[in-house]
């Protein structure tokens, strides 16, 4: 599993950054990890969502950009985000939406838990459970999210997108909800986990070299109206 370096980027660039792993990164066979953080106070939706509903809601100063992946509204106003990409040569790739969410968030689990915070998955409902819309999805907890013990209050998420490329999972953790966390160990430990889960060793990749017309290309699709305000651009 190749770990890439964190970085502190705008939501345009880090939202560029995540599905160049997915589409264009160099050694598509390998498992890739890119923990990342925010330069600016942002908001994030899912890519079938409508931009005017959010925008209503959502500062007017601060950033709303539209994900590759699902979900609904997320706020990155305090929180701690990654990408994994997992290739289509892995299992995990082949099986259901659930086991990926599972695989990834027993993995978050652990490494909370090894820290004496309160938290646990939600399980699978034992019965048909009720359709709810995505819009808030910070707020929503859904079967293998992590929650508080105490009340429920949904801790981290993420979303998905699978193409021909692979599996990109986008996930984010709150950081205000878990005050008692020691991010730096919990950055440190997470890769390990993952990729014992995963069963790839973690590698760390000191930068990832792309061509320039991806790049550009990608960063430029997420900067724009077309795709933000009205998903004009291919996914």
């Amino acid at each position: 599993m190749d770990v890439l370096p964190r970085e502190w980027c705008t939501a345009v660039t880090n939202m560029s950054a995540n599905l160049l792993l997915l589409d264009h990164y160099p050694h598509p066979k390998n498992i890739r990890y890119r923990p990342f953080a925010w330069s600016e106070p942002a908001y994030t939706f899912g890519v079938s969502q409508d931009w005017k509903k959010y925008r209503a809601v959502v500062p007017p100063q601060m950033p709303l950009i539209r994900r590759s992946t699902g979900g609904g509204l997320v706020s990155h106003l305090e929180d701690w985000t990654f990408a994994i990409v997992i290739p289509t040569e892995h299992p995990l790739y082949k099986s259901g939406t659930q086991e990926a969410y599972e695989t990834v968030h027993q993995a978050l689990l652990e490494c909370l838990l090894a820290q004496n915070l309160k938290v646990k998955l939600v399980p699978l409902p034992s019965t048909q459970r009720e359709f709810r819309a995505p819009d808030e999805c910070e707020h929503h907890a859904e079967p293998h999210d992590l929650v508080l013990v105490e009340d429920n209050r949904k801790v981290a998420g993420a979303a998905q997108k699978r193409n021909r490329h692979g599996l990109l999972i986008e996930g984010y953790i709150s950081r205000t909800l878990l005050a008692g966390c020691d991010w730096e160990l919990f950055a440190e430990e997470f890769p390990k986990v993952l990729g014992k889960a995963l069963k790839s060793e973690p590698v760390n990749i000191h930068s990832v070299i792309y061509d320039q017309s991806h790049h550009e290309n990608c960063w430029a699709k997420f900067n724009s109206c077309s795709w933000n305000e009205h998903r004009d651009l291919p996914e």
